[in-house]
């Protein structure tokens, strides 16, 4: 695909003096083309590269909901086509209200490639520029990474807001570039077809696996983080809910109880008056199932994604799909904030909190 003599430049400069190189843009403006162009090119040359994909909604490395980053070693037509070397996993398809996990691992990612000999790093990053939220998430993901590039592609001057700050920031040194020719906005029901297309491609033949709790850890959730209540307990909370508990036990000062449909609230201050807190969480078990997990080695690095299908609170295992092999390496379940069908198909995002 051929490139403008702005791109053709900047490129040159990064190949001739490689390090870890961010570009970031608006929605649509080229960013996955200019680091494909940018990626070749430095293979071409003999430098040693890496892609890191931090754009967790229309992920090109790796399954949506993650920070993939791939090797390249050889020519390639898309980055779709580069085979993930390591993932982080955030569990979202947007940005937005996982800010903090989106900075952490792709710094993490960057470190990881250089430490597998990459001498210049691409990232890849969201569409997210505007507002508080997309000015925050590129300020500080770009203070955590430092890198040696910030190319901000643009059409006028929508990312001037994020370049300027770092200016006069060492040793990161700014580039300005414009959009490519080729660069066509695509509607939203089109991003949403690919990332169906992606999730279903991760799992429409991945075997079902038996994670037992006792032997992992979970992330993100209160699940299996506290001490299981005792059954008086138990009776007590159902029957000031009315509904059936599966699962109940006590985090840090509050409750984590998991129901087998939706409660009656109006039992919360039997609750709070019986356990003295407020601090009591209370989710149907109906919003686990396909549930977008991480599944982690006893490193805390992904090794590769799962669907929850089934969680037996009795037996204390976890059913879950995923294109491993094997789940024996398995040490940490993160979990997500986004469930989807093993077809693809979204069915809602979770709130903060609700796990």
């Amino acid at each position: 695909m051929p490139v403008s003599p702005e791109w053709e430049s900047v490129i040159a400069e990064i190949v001739d003096a490689p390090g870890a190189a961010m570009v970031i843009g608006g929605v649509d403006t080229g960013k996955p083309n200019f680091c494909l162009q940018l990626a070749n090119a430095a293979r071409e040359a003999g430098v040693a590269v890496a892609v890191v994909d931090a754009d967790v909604g229309q992920s090109e490395i790796g399954a949506p909901g993650t920070i993939g980053m791939a090797m390249v070693d050889r020519a390639v037509e898309a980055l779709s086509d580069l085979k993930p070397k390591r993932l982080y996993f955030i569990g979202a398809t947007s940005p937005v209200g996982h800010t903090l996990e989106c900075a952490v691992g792709t710094k993490k990612l960057v470190d990881s490639a250089l430490g597998l000999g990459a001498k210049l790093v691409v990232v890849d990053t969201t569409g997210l520029i505007s507002g508080p939220i997309g000015r925050k998430l590129k300020t500080y993901k770009t203070d955590l990474v430092r890198p040696d590039y910030l190319i901000g592609i643009q059409r006028r001057r929508e990312v001037e807001h994020l370049l300027t700050p770092f200016g006069k920031v060492s040793p990161i040194k700014v580039r300005r570039v414009t959009m490519s020719d080729q660069a066509r906005r695509k509607p939203p029901e089109f991003r949403t077809a690919r990332r169906k297309l992606n999730f279903h491609k991760h799992f429409y033949d991945a075997p079902g696996h038996i994670i037992r709790l006792d032997d992992i850890c979970t992330w993100n959730t209160w699940f299996a983080t506290g001490r299981p209540m005792k059954w008086q307990y138990m009776k007590f909370i159902e029957d000031a809910l009315k509904c059936r508990v599966l699962h109940a036990e006590v985090t840090g000062d509050g409750i984590f109880i998991i129901s087998e449909r939706g409660c009656a609230a109006s039992g919360r201050a039997a609750l709070e008056e019986q356990f003295k807190t407020s601090n009591i969480t209370v989710i149907s078990g109906d919003l686990l199932q396909n549930l977008l997990v991480g599944l982690a080695d006893e490193n805390g690095n992904t090794i590769s994604v799962g669907l929850i299908q089934a969680v037996d609170f009795k037996q204390r295992f976890i059913f879950v799909l995923s294109p491993l092999k094997s789940i024996s390496p398995v040490r940490v379940v993160q979990f997500g904030s986004i469930r989807v069908t093993k077809e693809g198909k979204e069915i809602e995002t979770l709130r903060q909190g609700d796990l």
